[in-house]
């Protein structure tokens, strides 16, 4: 459910093909403006990246726009 002026974040943990878990935070607007993706890999290591287009992959409303994106993301960060 949005928050405040449309705000979201959704909270994953996803286990890598290496085995090792990476924590993820997605937070955007469901109006307008770009997703925030940060991740922490289990060495504590950060790396953030900004979805200037987050609509690409969806809607920014539901869960199911953060499983679109992590389904495309290893190709996206390839490419």
């Amino acid at each position: 459910m949005a928050g405040e002026a449309g705000q979201v974040g959704y909270y994953v943990d996803v286990e890598t093909s290496s085995g090792e878990t990476r924590h993820f935070a997605f937070t955007g607007n469901i109006f307008v403006g770009p997703v925030l993706v940060t991740s922490r890999d289990g060495a504590g290591r950060w790396d953030y990246e900004v979805i200037d287009d987050p609509r690409r992959f969806g809607e920014f409303v539901s869960a199911e726009w953060v499983d679109r994106f992590l389904e495309s993301w290893p190709k996206a960060r390839a490419a």
